[in-house]
């Protein structure tokens, strides 16, 4: 969901010839024309709608986002540690972006290039686990129990004897390369042998264990496109072996898509998908019949898949490019993905000894003057603590003990801080510092980290926002919901104009809901707030567009 806030609002420093005057405001709060204009030119080719390609409606748009944002601000959403650590982890994995280890980097393009020659066809038992939870002895040895149960069993049936779709899974992933899946379950993979069960290892979501079942070369890349009714829709099947008879007997396969495939986001382009490589989508069956079609223009049979039936037509099929032309799309790639990881944790051992930096600190002393009886971090720094004694220095910045101090109360959330947490968070703090040094002289020379972090910070701040004010009300308020569906019925009738009960149809109301509570919501932040915008500055962005 935070993808979908930094694809509408995520500018880029462009030139334009519009000063940088203000074009309006939210009581004091300026939006400048700039920030505008940058915003609606990098989203420009990616809106759909014709009416919100519009300066004024686009506008609106814009405004209800500063206006939600500043909500955020006022109802102290910055200020929630959760939020802080997020938004101190994102920081991180922006600045590999533009602060890396080049042989780091180098290593890793080698590695994910190979890894994407080959496709590995596994499955996995997961065991799901909070990140903070120690005590693994137990799910250890079950993991160990279930690999004599993958090996000797067929799989469908240890399926059903284990997974449970809440704590462990049981599933079969198909076919994937590299970036399918986060880089630490993914280097297990790749590891492990045909026919081989991988030990038990841990990732952010739990425990596993893999089973690899094939290793192949690429099937290459290919480029469909499809028509798809979706399974919510009575009369799918029956509907997509009529369109596929009608096809058959020469109908146009992207006048079709156009008109009634329910995949909005292709159907505009009369069906076609972006190119992609098999394990790359969230549908074995799909990439089957994808891959399984040879001749240009080909159209297959109706397939099935979890989302609804489709019928796809090939346009391209190739292998896989060479390293120097996939090369800036795997950098991409791996700047985005749990890879990068590895390149920034090389930095920062560069910056340390760029700043001759070592880790020196008196635990014992945090030990006895930081934590109560209990073993929890205190709440708040005693009088009698050395608060300038000095941990280490930035050049000319200089951090204290006071500084660390207040690093793990501003750390102290829901769960409290243990001692033995110490040094995982002292080596937090010391590559937060370095990096945060560093990353301030960069973006007084690079703008555009600046604004790729701030709208990062701020799609953050609206995701919380949004969470609390519209998904979880709409979500948790049965009386609200029950009265909305009852002033409502009428958008839940079936062919035969009949009222659907409101459990067959809950997950389209809590949609409407939603939509509902977050129009009320922005109409009720337009009231409190005073907006002007200054015309003279709106018509000098008009001139730069023309419209169709």
């Amino acid at each position: 969901m935070i993808q979908l806030f930094l694809l509408l609002f995520t500018p880029f420093i462009i030139f334009s010839n519009i000063n940088d005057e203000t074009l309006f405001t939210i009581n004091k709060h300026k939006i400048s024309s700039k920030e505008f204009i940058n915003v609606y030119k990098e989203n420009l080719d990616i809106i759909d709608e014709k009416e919100q390609k519009d300066i004024d409606n686009y506008l609106q748009l814009y405004i209800d986002y500063k206006l939600k944002i500043l909500d955020a601000y006022e109802k102290e959403f910055d200020k929630n540690p959760k939020y802080i650590n997020e938004l101190n982890n994102y920081s991180n994995q922006l600045a590999s972006n533009y602060l890396y280890d080049k042989k780091s980097q180098e290593i890793l393009l080698k590695e994910a290039y190979e890894r994407t020659q080959k496709e590995i066809k596994a499955s996995h038992i997961l065991i799901r686990l909070e990140p903070e939870n120690l005590d693994t002895l137990d799910i250890y040895n079950n993991l160990l129990k279930y690999t004599d149960d993958l090996k000797s069993m067929d799989f469908n049936y240890v399926k059903k004897k284990y997974h449970d779709g809440e704590k462990v899974f049981v599933e079969d992933l198909g076919y994937f390369s590299a970036f399918k899946m986060i880089y630490s379950f993914e280097s297990v993979a790749y590891n492990t042998e045909i026919g081989d069960i991988s030990k038990p290892f841990r990732t952010r979501f739990g425990y596993h264990i893999v089973k690899v079942d094939d290793k192949r070369n690429s099937l290459g890349q290919v480029t469909v496109g499809h028509i798809m009714l979706s399974k919510n829709k009575r009369g799918s099947k029956e509907k997509i072996y009529q369109l596929k008879d009608s096809l058959n007997n020469g109908a146009n396969f992207e006048s079709f898509a156009k008109r009634y495939s329910d995949d909005k986001s292709s159907s505009i382009k009369g069906g076609k998908l972006k190119a992609f490589t098999s394990g790359q989508l969230n549908s074995i069956p799909f990439e089957n019949t994808a891959f399984s079609l040879n001749k240009i223009n080909e159209i297959s049979e109706p397939t099935e898949t979890k989302f609804g039936w489709h019928i796809l037509k090939l346009y391209s099929k190739s292998m896989l490019k060479s390293f120097e032309i996939m090369k800036d799309e795997l950098i991409k790639k791996i700047n985005n993905n749990s890879r990068s990881k590895f390149i920034t944790d090389s930095f920062y051992k560069k910056l340390l000894e760029k700043y001759n930096i070592t880790y020196n600190i008196d635990f014992d002393y945090f030990d006895i003057n930081m934590f109560d009886n209990n073993g929890d971090v205190l709440s708040v720094i005693p009088e009698t603590f050395a608060q300038n004694k000095i941990l280490f220095t930035i050049k000319d910045d200089t951090l204290t003990y006071k500084d660390f101090a207040t690093y793990l109360i501003n750390n102290k959330s829901d769960k409290p801080i243990k001692k033995n947490s110490l040094d995982i968070l002292y080596r937090n703090f010391l590559n937060s510092a370095v990096m945060t040094f560093y990353k301030d002289n960069l973006e007084t020379e690079n703008l555009e980290y600046a604004q790729i972090y701030k709208e990062y910070k701020e799609g953050l701040l609206l995701f919380d926002l949004m969470e609390n004010e519209v998904w979880n009300k709409a979500k948790n308020d049965t009386i609200g919901l029950r009265v909305f569906y009852n002033e409502n019925k009428k958008l839940s009738l079936d062919k035969n104009n009949q009222y659907i009960p409101l459990n067959e149809v809950r997950g389209e109301i809590i949609n409407k809901y939603q939509s509902y509570i977050e129009n009320k919501w922005i109409s009720d932040l337009r009231k409190k707030k005073k907006i002007k915008i200054y015309k003279k500055a709106l018509k000098k962005i008009k001139r730069e567009f023309i419209y169709d």
